[in-house]
């Protein structure tokens, strides 16, 4: 099986939503089973926007304007959007989560910070994988 640059790109970007998403078990302590079902959710989830992030690759234009979409920007929008729709899933046990930790910053921030975070997730996810995936960095996709 031959590899093509889209599906090494997804595949980085998703391993790349992995490695952000372990970082959900190490900085959350969960206090039950519902919370420990949250945490390996986000994980999930993490993975899930890498997938997402690795293959909008394939879209460098907006048709409608045509104008071309840079690599940092499309991966920040599908992180907002994937932030969003985890805000308005799961917002609540993420700040119960957030407040039972006992060495994060008290009180949570809410969804502001949660959306900013996903943001940035996502455009990085969508730099790097570019990157590691043999692109040049902010260089769409072939």
């Amino acid at each position: 099986m031959t590899w093509t640059p889209l599906m090494k790109r997804v595949a980085w970007a998703k391993g790349l939503g992995f490695g952000f998403g372990l970082f959900a078990p190490l900085l959350l302590d969960p206090a039950g089973p519902g919370q420990l079902m949250l945490v390996w959710g986000i994980v999930l989830w993490s993975v899930i926007l890498g997938a997402l992030v690795g293959l909008a690759a394939q879209f460098d234009r907006v048709p409608l304007f045509d104008l071309r979409l840079p690599a940092g920007l499309r991966g920040a929008w599908i992180g907002f959007w994937m932030g969003l729709v985890l805000f308005l899933v799961a917002g609540q046990g993420i700040e119960a989560l957030w407040a039972g930790s006992g060495w994060l910053p008290q009180p949570p921030p809410g969804a502001v910070w949660l959306l900013v975070e996903a943001t940035l997730v996502g455009a990085f996810i969508d730099l790097l994988a570019g990157g590691l995936a043999g692109a040049r960095f902010g260089a769409p996709q072939p």
